[in-house]
């Protein structure tokens, strides 16, 4: 009861929910780049694994909670006064946290993108924001026979799985597919590991030689009782799901990741482009086309509307609009919202089925 009398106050006297968002201008004199309920991080270290996959490795606050291999985290800089965000999966192993307090993100740059060629002007020792670690997917039973299929920069967080295992109590395989060794990023740590430990066997499979019928055959070769876990481009995934489902590998024993925050396999992914949200201002309805990897702000910018926003990342509530219908995912959390009318803040959600939006 108190509490909610108390975010009623706050809310009341500066439109924040705490008096920290309040103060927040004051606040980052003081430790810049200080954002509430994210943690700050240091970048230590850039380094190429490959022409577009950029490693950065930081150190984490003291009080940054650490994380689960496998697990991703949002990563969230600022810009020409804008604060941006993106998830990336954690590629270092649990034991370089434990022993240094530090983590790797490997990030695939896109040229033409807003977000990922500005890693790369990252100043050495600047700092970031990083959220809690987040996700569900991760090493569910190391003790049953485990096969790992990647393709692409999906290998982040199985990497990291493989690389915190210290304990090996079956065998595992990972098939990773790739355009050559050269655009294969962390490869060489894999192959290390592989050398190191004769109860993981490395199967890289070479897109510009191997046919992806081919590949799927050498996958289907031996699947009985064993647990999969698969990361990469979506339809690269649905394929492979495809094929296990075939084999008669039981639904249970497949976990999937795919880019992006975590989204369930039966709500629109990365390539549905046939979702559209109702954008309604001043009585006029303006349809656009959504892209179900971004949220409502950006769809609503991509479609040439011009929405109120301030922090883009959830902080400061100036998008806060009226959902009539639909539903979204909060990015924060990952919860999923009702169907009928709420206000959500438009940076924060990202669009599972058509909408109707009151600007």
């Amino acid at each position: 009861m108190l509490s909610r009398l108390w975010r009623k106050f706050c809310l009341m006297l500066g439109n924040q929910p705490t008096l920290t968002l309040y103060f927040l201008p004051i606040i980052q004199t003081v430790w810049p780049g200080k954002i509430p309920s994210l943690y700050r991080a240091k970048l230590l270290k850039k380094e190429w694994q490959t022409p577009d996959m950029l490693q950065l490795t930081f150190s984490t606050s003291k009080k940054w909670p650490g994380f689960i291999p496998g697990q991703h985290v949002l990563l969230t800089i600022e810009h020409n006064g804008r604060y941006l965000t993106r998830p990336f999966s954690i590629c270092s192993s649990l034991s370089l946290w434990q022993s240094k307090g530090e983590i790797s993100l490997c990030c695939k740059v896109n040229a033409q993108g807003e977000f990922t060629p500005l890693l790369d002007a990252l100043a050495q020792d600047c700092h970031v924001s990083l959220s809690k670690a987040q996700g569900e997917f991760y090493w569910q039973n190391p003790s049953t026979p485990s096969v790992f299929i990647a393709a692409g920069s999906g290998i982040t967080p199985l990497a990291s799985m493989l690389l915190s295992q210290t304990h090996w109590q079956n065998s595992v395989t990972l098939f990773y597919r790739n355009r050559g060794t050269f655009h294969a990023a962390l490869l060489t740590q894999l192959e290390d590991l592989a050398k190191k430990q004769p109860l993981f066997t490395l199967q890289f499979s070479d897109s510009q030689k191997e046919s992806a019928q081919q590949f799927e055959q050498l996958i289907a070769t031996d699947v009985a009782n064993k647990q999969f876990y698969l990361c990469g481009p979506a339809g690269f995934m649905r394929s492979v799901r495809d094929l296990l489902n075939q084999s008669q590998v039981p639904s249970h024993l497949i976990f999937q990741e795919q880019f992006g925050f975590s989204m369930p396999i039966n709500v629109a992914s990365e390539s549905d482009s046939s979702l559209r949200a109702t954008f309604v201002k001043a009585g006029q309805a303006y349809q656009v086309e959504l892209d179900s990897q971004k949220t409502l702000l950006q769809n609503a910018e991509d479609g040439g509307l011009t929405p109120q926003f301030g922090c883009r990342i959830g902080v400061c509530f100036q998008c806060v609009c009226d959902k009539v219908s639909g539903q979204v995912r909060d990015l924060r959390t990952g919860e999923l919202s009702g169907n009928g009318a709420e206000q959500i803040q438009l940076c924060v959600s990202q669009p599972v089925s058509e909408v109707v939006i009151k600007l």
